[in-house]
């Protein structure tokens, strides 16, 4: 039994994919944002298949075929810093982001403290102190085990080998 394909109703991936879809022709800069919104609109509205084949007549490769998206070209990697980390500073603070949260917490936490001190010209109970003790704790942790994963430098050092080949 042959079945015209135009006929056929679409299901709501389908629509998820034509809408990818438009979304790789808006990156790669084939369509404008008002004609995304368009497109995109009578993608959700569409029915059939052939009311979705419309939508994609004046592009190239038409419409994605089941399981195809054609994505915009590749995103660039990351600037890195001489450290070889995308974000910067040393690597070892990187194996840790619960020392990051500490310093960060601690400073903004104990800034805060300061500032109403001055500004009520007598010091406080020192309330940072709760938030820096239990951002320590998770550092204390974070450091004995290697890191939130377990395992030491080694693994890392593999890892980052592998991803230079």
């Amino acid at each position: 039994m042959t079945e015209d394909h135009g006929k056929l109703r679409i299901s709501h991936a389908d629509r998820d994919k034509a809408i990818a879809q438009l979304q790789a022709a808006l990156d790669e800069g084939r369509i404008d944002l008002a004609e995304f919104d368009e497109r995109a609109k009578t993608a959700y509205e569409a029915k059939t298949n052939a009311e979705l084949d419309l939508i994609f007549d004046d592009l190239p490769g038409g419409r994605p075929k089941e399981a195809e998206v054609v994505p915009a070209a590749p995103a660039e990697a990351p600037a890195q810093s001489p450290h070889g980390h995308p974000h910067g500073g040393p690597p070892w603070l990187h194996r840790f982001p619960a020392l990051r949260g500490l310093v960060t917490v601690g400073a903004i936490t104990t800034g805060i403290w300061v500032a109403t001190w001055i500004g009520t010209g007598e010091p406080t109970y020192f309330w940072p102190i709760w938030p820096i003790l239990g951002l320590g704790i998770a550092t204390v942790m974070q450091l004995v085990n290697g890191g939130w994963d377990g395992h030491g430098h080694e693994d890392e050092d593999r890892n980052e080998r592998r991803d230079r080949h």
